[in-house]
């Protein structure tokens, strides 16, 4: 990979790069990024989450928001973000090649609403419903409130995503509360659609133990597409939100072109990204 070939900018260390390489995470303080960047995307959310449409899933209650899937391309602070140098250039250095963006969202986990989300890896619906080939993908996990052990941080099962795809079950009924719903939506809600074997889950909890990342408001989570992760329900009254910019190497492209997602969801947009200025 050439300077070149993305930014110009190499903000991650041999270390951390081996460190997310092998645990299949990365957790980066909020002197990352430029302080104003994040207070433009929380200038945004209020909005992002008040916009109705198939985008935005609601929690079982069918009144509290889940999810708000797409803001980078209907938020132009949010695109902005995403095309950030500094991440644009940690992403480039961890994936070897130029990206786009595969699929972004905001997750929001309310205080004493947020449900879980069940153990799960993300590359396996984006390679069963979008025909993506290789799990090359990374996703950048942007705190947009503090995490704490009380609001429902991501849970991860370090080195896991060195097991490939991992058994289990696929369901073909849609969750409970959801049944009205088109078929995508089984894969957003708190009840997993592919269900990880529990004697695997347990097996590689034992081996490799669990950890929650936690930190500020402007932190930054960087993890695999294989990595094992949940998230339990919230139940302290402090929100949990997250912006989640999945991107994807210009050379592993979305090949279900027959019968694809919504944009919102995976993106048929693959053109490399470019700095914002």
């Amino acid at each position: 990979m050439s300077e070149s070939s993305a930014t110009g900018i190499r903000p991650l260390s041999r270390e951390q790069i081996d460190a997310y390489h092998q645990k299949g995470f990365l957790l980066l303080p909020p002197a990352f990024l430029p302080p104003a960047s994040l207070a433009t995307v929380l200038d945004a959310v209020p909005e992002i989450l008040a916009q109705e449409g198939e985008h935005r899933i609601l929690e079982r209650d069918e009144t509290t928001v889940r999810s708000v899937y797409g803001p980078h391309r209907s938020h132009p602070s949010v695109d902005s973000f995403s095309r950030l140098p500094a991440l644009l250039g940690a992403v480039t250095q961890l994936l070897g090649d130029r990206v786009y963006i595969h699929q972004s969202k905001v997750n929001v986990k309310a205080a004493f609403a947020g449900d879980r989300w069940e153990w799960h890896q993300d590359y396996v619906n984006w390679l069963d419903l979008d025909g993506i080939r290789s799990p090359n993908l990374v996703n950048v996990a942007v705190f947009l409130d503090e995490v704490t052990e009380f609001n429902g941080p991501l849970t991860f099962i370090p080195r896991s995503h060195h097991n490939g795809l991992l058994a289990g079950t696929d369901s073909t009924t849609m969750p409970v509360g959801y049944e009205g719903d088109a078929r995508w939506v089984a894969t957003l809600t708190a009840t997993e659609k592919f269900q990880i074997d529990r004697a695997e889950l347990r097996r590689l909890a034992g081996e490799n133990g669990m950890v929650a990342p936690k930190g500020p408001a402007g932190s930054i989570l960087l993890f695999h597409s294989n990595v094992l992760h949940a998230s339990m329900p919230n139940l302290s009254p402090f929100p949990r939100k997250l912006l989640i910019i999945a991107y994807n190497t210009v050379s592993n492209p979305p090949t279900n072109t027959a019968n694809p997602r919504p944009e919102f969801l995976a993106s048929h947009e693959t053109s490399p990204l470019e700095p914002a200025r």
